[in-house]
């Protein structure tokens, strides 16, 4: 009998879904039944059991250190105990359930003024986090870093407006009350002006930051800065009402809304273990 080009063709494709029919009934016959369709995580699971070589186990790794956020490097935190910028960072990495390292940085006696920590950090500030080759020296930075790396108990909302809400409170903290009011720039003022006008300084910056929280966030708190779950809003503003009505002597009777939000966040195992006094570097 001549076989044409057209039976040719068509003889190959019958025998090439013989094969692959015979292979899968072979490789995944004990998983499925006659009239179950595989789907595509069944299969990934299953093709686990084929063999692979020592270099292919330790490129799968590589990737799998480079795209998949369960694979958890080495955290190390520089941090100082009183520090509320470096507070926020241990408050975002307990909410996370990410551990760490611990490496204190004493600000009082200079220590960021060394040359290794120069390296880390050229600003000299606390606090730094290096996660594998990574390093990040800046609070915000670094709570962005982990949203994207580490995807578990997410620190911003889905929607977008609660998002953007999330990220314009922090940024507030971050960048129109925090700065004002930190040790290098109020030693700076009481070398200038003296020591009460430092503290009449740092007093009207974080009231006027507060004010404008206030107003801000009353219309979407629950629980907490905008709604029944913890987020980044909560992580910047917890820290620095602590430090606002304890360093600073701040009423915050008048401020009801943020006052509720640190009563939550102060109930909170992760927060309780972020504070200043239970850091190895605070003083017995």
């Amino acid at each position: 009998m001549k076989i044409n080009p057209p039976m040719l063709l068509q003889i190959s494709r019958s025998y090439i879904q013989l094969v692959k029919a015979d292979s899968f009934q072979k490789c995944f016959g004990r998983h499925f039944s006659n009239t179950e369709t595989p789907t595509t995580n069944s299969i990934v699971n299953a093709s686990l059991v084929v063999p692979i070589s020592a270099s292919s186990m330790e490129s799968d790794n590589s990737k799998k250190k480079a795209t998949d956020s369960t694979w958890v490097s080495k955290i190390v935190l520089y941090s100082f105990w009183q520090s509320s910028c470096s507070w926020r960072v241990r408050f975002a990495l307990n909410l996370k359930g990410l551990s760490y390292e611990y490496r204190a940085v004493n600000l009082g006696k200079g220590e960021q003024f060394t040359s290794e920590f120069d390296k880390l950090n050229p600003l000299h500030y606390v606090p730094v986090l290096v996660d594998g080759d990574v390093v990040i020296s800046d609070s915000y930075a670094i709570l962005l870093y982990l949203e994207e790396k580490y995807h578990q108990r997410p620190l911003l909302p889905v929607e977008p407006q609660l998002r953007a809400l999330n990220l314009q409170a922090a940024s507030i903290v971050s960048s129109n009350m925090q700065p004002l009011h930190m040790l290098s720039v109020l030693r700076y003022m009481e070398e200038r002006v003296g020591p009460e006008e430092k503290q009449l300084w740092a007093k009207f910056h974080i009231q006027k930051g507060f004010g404008a929280l206030e107003k801000l966030l009353t219309g979407s708190a629950g629980k907490y800065a905008t709604g029944d779950e913890v987020y980044m809003a909560d992580v910047f503003l917890a820290p620095q009402i602590a430090v606002a009505t304890k360093r600073f002597n701040i009423d915050m009777s008048e401020l009801p809304t943020l006052r509720k939000i640190y009563d939550s966040c102060e109930a909170l195992p992760e927060f309780q273990a972020s504070l200043p006094e239970r850091q190895p570097d605070a003083p017995p």
